[in-house]
């Protein structure tokens, strides 16, 4: 009985012990929340799209920064494609699950204009544009612009 006794006095120190311990440590360092030091501001606003010789051209308007121009290296182009027979209806929430980053010059003085030559789908096209910078730097939304392409 003493053994069981002894046992248990053992068991029940490691657990009063132990049980503290692993609720107040957690699993990581604890900081308050940051925004990353590499974020862009630029946005893409009043985004229009077109079907053009085979391809989509996005164009649209610069709002932010000035100075944030610069730092612009390309751009996100997120996209969804729906058949023309069964596009969503007007207002359906539309899901933009994938993107194409594009590494080249999209912006002109206070305009924004990108080729999206690999449209090659005939349908119905959902675009949404974030510019890209430095350090993985991403700017906010666009607005959501509908392509009807014919191929």
């Amino acid at each position: 009985m003493c053994d069981r006794l002894k046992r248990a006095s053992v068991f029940m120190a490691v657990f009063f012990i132990a049980l503290p311990t692993a609720l107040w440590s957690g699993c990581g360092k604890k900081a308050p929340p940051f925004l990353p030091e590499n974020r862009l501001t630029l946005r893409v606003g009043v985004l229009t799209g077109r079907w053009d010789k085979g391809e989509v051209r996005l164009q649209g308007t610069i709002s932010g920064h000035g100075k944030e121009r610069s730092r612009v290296t390309g751009c996100r182009v997120y996209y969804a494609w729906y058949p023309a027979d069964s596009p969503p209806c007007e207002g359906c929430p539309i899901q933009m699950k994938e993107f194409w980053l594009i590494r080249e010059r999209v912006l002109s003085g206070d305009r924004f204009n990108c080729r999206v030559p690999w449209v090659k789908k005939e349908g119905v096209w959902y675009f949404q544009v974030r510019l890209t910078g430095p350090g993985g730097a991403v700017g906010p939304p666009s607005a959501r612009v509908k392509v009807m392409t014919d191929n």
